[in-house]
């Protein structure tokens, strides 16, 4: 192994050993060795993007032709003008609400393939921060859109509701379907680690300015809201400055300990060589493009959306917190919970948490934090400031989701203990 030259590896550990090395550890390391260097050489010879590359129309054309008609989601497209048209026709709100929540799950769904067709452009770690940002971009819409409104109430419910949706139904589906599948599933208990621990702090980021009330025995409600807000601007900034730390470690410095158990197979030579790169399906300019006109149509279908939910409140009888909490994260995060569910029957339980917990940790630290702030610029009072329920609800929910994910062993059982967590939840809400 005097030609090894995989860092990442050499970095997690296996090379430094005072034990000496197996011949498995060995062959791990040479065969990693192999693909980096396969790798680098692919990027070597691949020649300056050119203008054919750069802007390809045909080609873009025929495979958002073949995304949109090959997966069934895709149909409730067909709600898309339906729901544009019951706004400006002034349809009943039931009606302009149910088409739009129906329309925006394709079109996260057409945000999300566009967003790893150009991370996969761009590399592991941009590629990543790519991914990340524009990850949750459908909550951050949404979320501004209802701010403006002034349904503070719902943004901070529905914010709070994709965390719980992510912890408990996404990695309880994840779980209970690979469960079936496998008796045991592993993923690496180093990221969950550190996932959790950033749940965590999130939970005490808004458990500060929630409870500072009982601190000062509420003789002063105005200089108490002033407090509230200040404090809450403080922590947006510092959980954005965490979350951007948070990127650097997963991508860049500890990377390693998000690779899946099953990168570090050994595989034989035959097998590496069919492996192939995979390649983005649009242009540069393609792909920036769909990306632009997609989140035009979600903001649309989000400010009609946002126009119709106290009409459906009050003629429904659901609370608005009820919308909020379950119905919004649910429609706006299906895809990526159908996504989960899936890599998980295929045993790819890495993937599965990464999509769940991952999407929590960015609504937590990123998009809850940069809503404050917009509303902060927008002169909108919004805080992290929550009522003791919905406190109490987020941090058990996180210690559950930490105990059944700290050991990086899953089965079926614990899967079904988290879905009857978000359950409980929903009925709780329902009522409430």
């Amino acid at each position: 192994i005097a030609d090894y030259d995989d860092p990442e590896m050499a970095a997690s550990g296996l090379a430094a050993s005072g034990r000496g090395l197996s011949m498995n550890q060995v062959a791990i390391m040479k065969t990693r060795s192999l693909r980096v260097r396969k790798s680098a050489e692919k990027k070597a010879k691949k020649p300056a993007v050119s203008w054919d590359d750069l802007f390809t129309p045909a080609s873009d054309l025929r495979n958002i032709t073949d995304s949109l008609f090959t997966n069934w989601i895709n149909l409730m497209l067909l709600a898309l003008p339906v729901a544009i048209a019951s706004h400006y026709l002034a349809w009943p709100a039931i009606i302009v609400f149910i088409f739009n929540v129906i329309a925006i799950v394709p079109l996260a769904l057409l945000l999300g393939e566009i967003t790893e067709d150009l991370a996969i452009r761009f590399g592991d770690v941009w590629g990543g921060l790519i991914n990340a940002t524009f990850g949750n971009v459908v909550e951050m819409i949404l979320s501004i859109v209802l701010l403006m409104k002034g349904l503070t109430t719902v943004v901070s419910t529905s914010l709070i509701g994709s965390i719980l949706s992510n912890l408990l139904l996404v990695i309880g589906c994840c779980f209970f379907v690979g469960g079936l599948n496998f008796k045991h599933q592993t993923f690496s208990s180093g990221a969950s680690k550190a996932n959790v621990s950033l749940l965590f702090m999130s939970c005490i980021a808004v458990l500060l300015p929630s409870m500072i009330s009982y601190s000062n025995g509420h003789k002063d409600p105005e200089k108490e809201d002033e407090q509230v807000k200040q404090i809450s601007h403080i922590i947006a900034l510092v959980l954005t400055g965490m979350y951007l730390c948070y990127l650097y470690f997963q991508l860049v410095t500890h990377n390693h300990v998000f690779i899946s158990v099953s990168d570090n197979r050994v595989t034989n030579r035959e097998e590496e060589e069919e492996e192939e790169e995979e390649e983005p399906q649009y242009s540069m300019l393609g792909a920036l493009m769909l990306m632009t006109m997609t989140t035009v149509v979600v903001a649309f279908c989000s400010e009609y959306l946002s126009g119709s939910i106290e009409e459906v409140s009050k003629k429904s009888g659901l609370s608005l917190s009820f919308i909020g909490m379950i119905i919004l994260p649910i429609a706006g995060n299906a895809c990526e919970h159908i996504t989960a569910v899936l890599v998980a029957a295929k045993d790819k339980m890495d993937l599965a948490i990464a999509v769940g917990v991952g999407s929590s940790i960015q609504i937590a630290i990123f998009v809850y934090p940069f809503v404050v702030l917009v509303g902060w610029a927008m002169g909108v009072d919004f805080t992290l400031k929550l009522n003791l329920f919905d406190v109490m609800v987020v941090c058990v929910s996180v210690v559950l989701a930490a105990f059944v994910t700290m050991d990086g062993n899953s089965h079926w059982f614990t899967g079904l203990m988290l879905i009857a967590t978000y359950i409980l939840v929903a009925i709780t809400y329902f009522y409430g």
